[in-house]
């Protein structure tokens, strides 16, 4: 379980069909993708893809699109990649959130949940990989490691204001990294991969690229639940207060995705927006 301190209580993150302990020492238990929605309370479906690792590494290889396997094979044979896979992130957390922000600033997103980062981190949750060339990082990917599933939670390249070689160099750099990530999940033991997330609309240019991006990996359509369940008197009093919170964020991001959809209709560039693979934070 992943332990984080948010300003009014404690919170305990257990991912997929993790059981949390008896005692868990925290105020809100976080339910991430569950299997099954908890009937006593509002849940939040969540649709992601999942690729079968217990599969052989050919069969997985043969589900990719067509164009997803070549540009592997190109990576592999000819780009000069070099895959670092790092299960003690600790000292290299500063090294990925520079890297992220600086996507982040270039995509107008927030910058990356180090609080998160950290705490994953304690609970021996949390799996680092990248791609470079010639000592230049050209991706990063963060996943969340529980049981026998590890998931997708950050996926990160900055070759925007580039040319177009060096950007189909790291997208084939992407794609490649993404097909190492699952060989070394397979190899260490674990038996599903999950993409963090697909877009349920894909009616913009952005949502459907991106859930386009994922599914030429292959694997099945999945819909889990998210859940928040107070259990302490602390949780019970803060849980409607943040819920309260956030419907009010919800507000007034819904205004400024108003305000930046005018500005783009004169003629002005409107934010990105954000993939459902990045677990947002809720603690307010």
């Amino acid at each position: 379980m992943i332990r984080i301190k948010g300003r009014g209580a404690v919170y305990g993150e257990v991912w997929y069909d993790e059981e949390p302990p008896r005692d868990p020492g925290v105020d809100i238990l976080q339910y991430r993708q569950g299997a099954i929605p908890i009937a006593d309370g509002p849940h939040t479906p969540f649709l992601s893809l999942v690729t079968d690792l217990a599969a052989g590494d050919d069969a997985i290889f043969d589900k990719f699109g067509k164009s997803c396997r070549y540009q592997i094979r190109r990576a592999e044979s000819k780009d000069g990649l070099c895959m670092e896979f790092i299960t003690e992130p600790e000292s290299r957390l500063d090294e990925f959130g520079a890297f992220f922000d600086a996507f982040a600033t270039q995509k107008s997103f927030a910058p990356c949940d180090r609080q998160w980062l950290v705490a994953a981190c304690k609970a021996r949750q949390l799996a680092l990989s990248s791609a470079s060339r010639n000592g230049e990082a050209l991706v990063w990917h963060a996943h969340v490691l529980c049981g026998k599933t590890a998931g997708l939670y950050y996926s990160v390249s900055c070759f925007r204001n580039r040319d177009n070689d060096y950007r189909a160099l790291v997208g084939r750099a992407n794609r490649w990294l993404h097909w190492r990530d699952l060989l070394h999940f397979k190899h260490i033991g674990m038996q599903r991969y999950d993409w963090g997330g697909l877009f349920e609309d894909e009616s913009t240019p952005e949502h459907a690229g991106i859930n386009k991006f994922k599914k030429d990996f292959g694997g099945w359509q999945e819909r889990t639940y998210h859940r928040s369940v107070p259990v302490t008197v602390t949780g019970r009093v803060w849980l409607p207060l943040r819920n309260a919170w956030r419907r009010r964020k919800s507000v007034r991001e819904l205004r400024d995705l108003i305000f930046r959809r005018q500005f783009a209709n004169e003629g002005r560039a409107a934010s990105e927006t954000a993939t459902p693979g990045e677990v947002t934070a809720d603690r307010p």
